[in-house]
């Protein structure tokens, strides 16, 4: 009979401790939250919101030379030569133009041995974009660009974002930038070139400019300025960014 009593009370407290699970801190309740925080799906921007860019204000990345008002040299024009989009715009500045930072950052790349690719493997390289139907970021970012420099401007510039700029086709970088080196809005990083284009590989200066980007990161997007944005709002847009 003693024994009996016991089982019944340890019965009792053992029903008395799984009461106290609610249903939200049940084992099954904790995994379907895990499962739905896991699952739940990024932001992913399809577009450039341009209410993200009120505030910015940048300095032009060449001096005395403005915001190119022709669709062709601004962001989403095509480029059915690599079978891409532009993404950015293209200051056409003389060849050796002095390059300045358009704002504070930390230098995360610079192309200081860069080396110039022979035509017919440029070539080659735009017939393999052309067969994928999109330029391959390999293709984009180690040929097409030529000599660059990309700088981290961090979370600060753009509110919310991580934001990179990026100063491609250069003909000289300064020889002090390295990845870490901190530089200061207004700073030279470099000289305007051809580098990466078809013309430099024929050994010409012909189509000198510099092209310049700016890129937002966040979760799992990257998105550039003016991402399908229509002319004429895209370039209003871009004019009251920059400044002298």
């Amino acid at each position: 009979m003693k024994s009996y009593i016991f089982i019944l009370l340890c019965s009792g407290f053992l029903l008395q401790g799984q009461a106290v699970e609610g249903p939200k801190n049940s084992p099954i309740s904790i995994l379907s939250t895990i499962e739905r925080i896991k699952d739940r799906p990024d932001t992913v921007y399809t577009a450039f919101k341009k209410d993200w860019v009120d505030s910015l204000k940048l300095r032009l990345p060449c001096d005395n030379i403005p915001v190119p008002k022709r669709t062709m040299r601004l962001p989403n024009a095509p480029r059915n030569y690599r079978s891409g989009i532009h993404r950015g715009i293209d200051f056409f500045a003389n060849w050796g133009t002095p390059v300045k930072a358009v704002a504070d950052g930390i230098i995360i790349r610079a192309d200081h041995n860069y080396e110039e690719i022979p035509p017919d493997f440029r070539e080659g390289l735009l017939e393999k974009s052309a067969r994928v139907g999109s330029t391959p970021s390999d293709i984009f970012n180690s040929i097409l660009l030529g000599s660059a420099v990309f700088i981290d401007h961090g979370f600060d510039l753009v509110p919310g974002f991580r934001s990179i700029t990026i100063y491609a086709h250069l003909s000289h970088i300064q020889d002090k930038l390295k990845p870490g080196t901190e530089v200061v809005r207004g700073e030279i990083i470099g000289k305007s070139g051809n580098t990466g284009m078809r013309e430099s590989t024929l050994g010409s200066k012909a189509g000198s400019h510099l092209h310049w980007e700016l890129i937002l990161q966040k979760g799992s997007s990257e998105i550039y300025l003016g991402e399908g944005m229509p002319n004429p709002e895209l370039y209003d847009m871009i004019y009251n960014i920059f400044e002298e």
